[in-house]
């Protein structure tokens, strides 16, 4: 943003500034240097712009409660340090610990309903028990 923009008082002419320092204590929008408020309204605005190759929302009810799941995939654009930061939560331990066991137990469900359907035999129980049968007669 040039200079001689950051001179004239923004607060009063620009609509994002407006609506933004209707959601904050007066006092504390009296604080704020038009510098501030175009950096401000810089960062909102990429924000608002961003967007996403995969963006899933859901809300999950879980009891009486409602919970909700974001799952966003795009291309990084946070600085090193914020994508350096721990997310070695106990929560995203347990999440992570779910997901494993649900997709394991989806492959394996997958995998049982085609030897089925396809009449594969993936898991040949009778094929095993003949091997060690043999195995242990040939002594």
């Amino acid at each position: 943003m040039p200079n001689k923009d950051l001179k004239k008082d923004i607060s009063q002419t620009d609509p994002f500034v407006k609506k933004f320092f209707a959601r904050i204590p007066p006092d504390t929008a009296a604080t704020f240097t038009n510098t501030q408020l175009a950096e401000l309204k810089r960062i909102f605005q990429a924000r608002v712009e961003q967007r996403h190759s995969v963006d899933i929302r859901l809300s999950v009810p879980i009891f009486k409660r409602r919970f909700y799941l974001v799952y966003l995939l795009g291309k990084e654009t946070r600085r090193l340090k914020r994508v350096q930061a721990p997310v070695s939560t106990p929560a995203n331990r347990i999440l992570v610990t779910i997901s494993g066991f649900v997709l394991i137990t989806s492959l394996l469900g997958t995998l049982h309903i085609v030897n089925k359907l396809w009449g594969l035999n993936m898991f040949p129980d009778q094929a095993i028990k003949e091997s060690i049968r043999v195995l242990l007669n040939k002594d």
